[in-house]
């Protein structure tokens, strides 16, 4: 029942659009007067269409800038939240050493061990220059 009024709904505005656009087709192409109108009109949409896309324009620039002014004051309310939590930071933890500890704080070695280990470097470039030098 339902489908059957849609569907008569649907074709009665399809004819009161086909006879309205009819009518207004009579009015504005008809004669002289209807040429008149159909400048006078284009001219109307011409300047219409003009003022408002400077309307727009003007309207996005006002936007931009706004959100540029709202950006700039989250960046600085983020800013001081990050001065803050800094602040807060090296007040709990400012019983830190300044430098990070090193082993050579705690251990150096001694010159015999030195020693040894120059020997064994200097040992090994010797036994393999001598080891390149016979089979290369």
């Amino acid at each position: 029942m339902a489908s059957i009024a849609i569907m008569i709904g649907g074709a009665v505005l399809n004819a009161t659009t086909f006879i309205g656009e009819s009518c207004l087709a009579k009015y504005l192409g008809g004669g002289d007067s209807g040429l008149a109108e159909r400048t006078r009109h284009d001219k109307a949409l011409e300047k219409y269409q003009k003022d408002y896309q400077k309307y727009e324009s003007q309207t996005a620039f006002e936007q931009w800038k706004e959100a540029q002014a709202k950006r700039d004051e989250n960046s600085r309310q983020y800013f001081a939240n990050t001065d803050e939590a800094l602040k807060l930071y090296n007040q709990n933890h400012s019983s830190l050493p300044p430098n990070p500890p090193k082993l050579t704080d705690y251990y150096r070695p001694s010159s015999n061990q030195k020693f040894g280990e120059m020997a064994y470097v200097g040992g090994g470039m010797l036994a393999i220059g001598y080891l390149a030098s016979k089979f290369i």
